[in-house]
């Protein structure tokens, strides 16, 4: 494994100050360099699935004496702008800040790598500025902005649900739903191939081995200064969730090969004073929001503080994320919301979790199983170093196993609060764990013990009741059934919510109803089931129709959303207005 002392990461901002984009410097250790590269990312979902593969290529560039900048476009990761603005001209204007930012270190060579609409996006910029790029990689491009809109429509299209039925209203299934405005822009965009020689003075182009390429694409691009190849990896890395993407190390060793073929001197470059706090937000209706790269705790993980330029108020909000989510959230979701909720006054922080997203990790580093207990040490961690005199004066918000995490958090520190969407509370401890009783889950252990002594008791049944389990768990169907049953308990143990009770943990359960009992209208049992999601003093659950527990129906989402905001506002914001009102009536006239 290639170790961390061979290069170094430096998080930032850069570009008009108005339009402040979000970047991440990979640099050699020593203090000269062969040239310069520009790593340009997909948009949307695609953007999360490639991190760690333009992370992955950065390292071994700066390994190779190459200094390279990856960024994300304006409106889309941690870059100010919304995709609802002028995104189309800010697009290709961050590609000119970025290419001009490493020339100011003193690097005179620089070369860029798109992957997906990013290689679109460099394309379209390379027609209108003057990049003079040395080399141009284009990695499984889109043709334009209207064959990806095509592509992510007919993606809608195959998940279309039985939620839609059941709400009455049409609906999409997607991650990233864009407005129709932000659809048109989208699909003007670089409608005009660019010339050739604007764009590099050599390029290559990967496509996939399983898609076709259009003849007028691969006619435009039909030069002596360019090259093709294909690959297979593009499927496990953009069709699988995560964390099972399979990293595509062919593909990066090919860049990398074609990156530092032509023979360069190393020449000395400038480590810039990284800009680590930026205006991100100046709605004239609230208060301007500074956002501020950090580094959190002693295993230094990545996070964003939000809050607004003016003393924050009220808690601290924290945004808690699964192992299928960095900071950013689902469908962008804890960047727009923490941005709103420090626009009134709170300070909020989006972080990931040791060895995801911006976090410490390198190439060929073993993910931790899903459930492991230290996860949960890391929120914790993460809330001490920005809350160390007060962790539990927190409120924590979570999607899926994120909200998990949250939950079994808010037990341990008492927080103020917590908030969780689709919590994988009855079958998600189960999942991915080789045995119960090594979960993180304390409830997911005790239950593990019952039955091992159980087992121990009666010799006879475990000879018969172990190898069946193990069948069946091992089983697709089998597993489902099983998983299935779990279900039919609760999506919040009993037990769980008496102690979030007991400490007066404000708490909001966010729920799906693919997530609930089939029995819950059953005679009896289903009395029983209905009482457990009635809410309470201190503890509310809402049943949110349309919401699927992948979090892709539009609808569904937006609904959650906003009982979410609607939450977060009246609970914790008014704090806010309640001590500003305070502190002048206390300063007075």
């Amino acid at each position: 494994m290639i170790q961390d002392e061979l290069f170094r990461e430096t998080s930032l901002w850069f570009g008009n100050a108005d339009k402040p984009l979000f970047g991440r410097l990979t640099t050699p250790i020593g203090e000269e360099a062969r040239a310069g590269v520009l790593l340009s990312p997909p948009i949307g979902r695609e953007s999360r699935q490639t991190r760690r593969a333009l992370r992955s290529l950065a390292i071994y560039l700066a390994i190779d004496g190459y200094v390279s900048l990856r960024y994300d476009h304006y409106g889309t990761g941690d870059s100010s702008g919304s995709m609802d603005d002028e995104f189309d001209r800010a697009w290709l204007e961050g590609v000119d800040q970025g290419v001009t930012f490493l020339r100011s270190l003193g690097i005179s060579s620089v070369s860029a790598v798109g992957i997906r609409m990013g290689a679109t996006i460099v394309g379209a910029a390379a027609s209108r500025f003057e990049l003079g790029l040395s080399s141009f990689v284009m990695w499984d491009p889109c043709e334009s902005g209207r064959s990806y809109l095509r592509e992510l429509n007919a993606l809608g299209a195959l998940r279309q649900d039985v939620n839609t039925n059941a709400l009455g209203v049409p609906t999409k299934m997607l991650e990233y739903s864009l407005s129709a405005e932000a659809s048109e822009r989208l699909n003007q965009f670089a409608r005009s191939e660019p010339t050739l020689s604007s764009v590099a003075e050599r390029t290559l182009i990967i496509v996939r081995d399983d898609r076709a390429v259009s003849r007028k694409f691969r006619d435009h691009w039909n030069s002596e200064q360019v090259e093709w190849a294909t690959n297979s990896e593009q499927g496990p890395m953009l069709e699988a969730q995560l964390p099972n993407t399979v990293p595509p190390t062919s593909t990066i060793a090919q860049i990398r090969s074609f990156l530092t073929a032509p023979p360069s001197l190393s020449t000395g470059y400038s480590q810039p004073i990284a800009t680590l706090d930026a205006i991100v937000s100046k709605d004239p209706v609230t208060i301007p929001v500074r956002e501020s790269l950090v580094e959190l705790g002693a295993a230094r993980m990545f996070g964003v503080i939000a809050e607004p330029v003016s003393e924050a108020r009220g808690p601290l909000l924290v945004m808690v994320n699964g192992v299928g989510e960095d900071h950013v959230g689902p469908a962008r979701l804890w960047v727009e919301l923490s941005r709103r909720w420090a626009g009134l006054g709170l300070r909020c922080i989006r972080f990931d979790l040791r060895e995801l997203g911006e976090s410490p990790w390198l190439p060929g580093q073993p993910d931790r199983p899903i459930l492991d207990k230290t996860r949960a040490q890391d929120v914790g961690d993460a809330i001490r170093a920005v809350n160390s005199n007060a962790p539990s004066k927190s409120v924590l918000i979570g999607f899926c196993n994120g909200a998990q995490l949250a939950l079994e958090v808010a037990l341990e520190l008492k927080n103020r609060g917590v908030a969780a969407i689709n919590p994988q509370l009855g079958t998600g401890v189960f999942l991915n764990v080789d045995r119960l009783d090594k979960s993180d889950q304390e409830s997911t252990r005790s239950f593990a013990q019952r039955i091992e002594k159980g087992l121990q008791r009666y010799p006879w049944i475990d000879k018969i009741f172990r190898p069946i389990s193990n069948r069946v768990l091992s089983s697709k169907l089998g597993g489902s059934l099983v998983f299935g049953a779990l279900r039919l308990t609760s999506p919040c143990p009993p037990r769980i919510r008496s102690k979030l009770v007991k400490n007066e943990t404000e708490t909001l359960l966010l729920l799906s109803s693919e997530d609930l009992s089939p029995l819950r209208n059953v005679p009896v049992l289903g009395s029983v089931l209905r009482r457990r999601l009635a809410s309470s003093e201190h503890f509310r659950i809402e049943i949110v129709p349309g919401l699927d527990h992948a979090f892709l129906s539009v609808v569904g989402r937006e609904r959650a959303i906003a009982i979410l905001d609607q939450h977060v506002v009246q609970t914790y914001a008014n704090d806010v207005a309640q001590s500003n009102s305070n502190h002048t009536a206390v300063d007075g006239p």
